[in-house]
């Protein structure tokens, strides 16, 4: 195969010469050829890849777009079980812990965040277009497990309370302290007109009101956690019935039980008087659920008589003499 020959246009001479092709000059042809072809292909696969994308690129987007959807899936299915979760502790709250005159769990404890350091910094500095909704299911993911964690526990107590329920019932001061047949109620719960200082007072129980020495009885069972005189309450005896129940009698003109004595439902353990700030023989009688005065009316098994009663509905609450502070 014969050598090609090549010619170059002489301009001093106005003819063609033959032109030695030198082997440093064709491998710079070479060399010029493939940078340019490697250019042209750069180019090319470049403005491809703009409005095309390769197997690969569609396989990995289809797959993003199918993870968005199951992402979105998920996300929504946490913020269905949270309304569930709120749904619950609503009903705990106002129902099952009521039952039990069990102190509700305030919201700031159920939805108080975790403190200290931030705990998402990690997932924020990834190196991810948006960051956002990653910490986002995060965050909610968190909220759920300790509202689930704090609504387990609560759960926990209710069961309890529940399995020693008739224990509690048989603690609790359902009783009369006095008997209703030989006293008449003078004043009730609530706000009344003070019979000493005139003013607008609340009551922190009921006053019943009947001669010297009336016997008074434990309401319930429990141990006396005060027998001695008070000011105010005069000769006060205090019985702390457990699951958070303390009776109070005050003005008793006598005590006979003393502090630490376990007592049962029904013993007598004073008599009737007008000790303390009294204006006449009467028992202030107070029932408290973990320090917090309650109605005693409500725990009495037995209605009160009809002229009590009348007096309870009535609006006049200017007490008649007999009353203590």
């Amino acid at each position: 195969m014969s050598k090609k020959t090549h010619y170059k246009f002489n301009p001093d001479t106005l003819s063609f010469e033959i032109e030695s092709v030198t082997f440093v000059s064709r491998l710079k042809n070479l060399a010029l050829m493939f940078l340019t072809g490697s250019v042209v292909a750069v180019v090319w696969i470049f403005v491809y890849s703009l409005f095309f994308n390769t197997p690969k690129e569609a396989n990995i987007l289809e797959e993003n777009k199918r993870l968005l959807v199951s992402y979105d899936v998920v996300l929504r299915k946490m913020q269905h079980a949270l309304q569930v979760l709120d749904e619950i502790e609503e009903r705990d709250n106002n129902i099952y812990r009521a039952v039990f005159e069990e102190d509700i769990i305030p919201h700031s404890i159920r939805e108080a965040g975790m403190g200290g350091v931030n705990r998402y910094a990690p997932l924020e500095n990834l190196d991810l277009d948006d960051t956002r909704p990653l910490v986002a299911s995060y965050r909610l993911l968190d909220k759920l497990q300790k509202k689930a964690y704090i609504q387990s526990k609560s759960f926990d107590r209710i069961a309890y309370l529940a399995a020693d329920k008739t224990k509690m019932q048989q603690s609790m001061p359902i009783s009369s302290p006095v008997n209703l047949h030989v006293v008449q109620m003078s004043s009730p719960f609530g706000m009344r007109i003070h019979p000493v200082d005139g003013g607008p007072r609340w009551h922190d129980g009921i006053d019943l009101r009947g001669a010297v020495g009336t016997p008074i009885y434990a309401t319930g069972p429990g141990v006396v956690t005060q027998s001695r005189f008070a000011s105010g309450y005069g000769n006060l005896v205090e019985i702390n019935h457990g699951y958070g129940y303390s009776t109070r009698y005050g003005h008793l003109s006598r005590m006979i039980v003393s502090e630490g004595q376990r007592v049962t439902r029904g013993q007598p353990i004073g008599f009737m008087g007008a000790t303390g700030k009294a204006t006449g023989c009467h028992l202030h009688y107070e029932v408290r659920l973990r320090g917090i005065t309650r109605n005693p009316l409500h725990y009495f098994e037995n209605d009160l008589e009809k002229e009590s009663e009348e007096l309870l509905s009535g609006d006049n609450y200017m007490m008649p003499d007999g009353e203590e502070s």
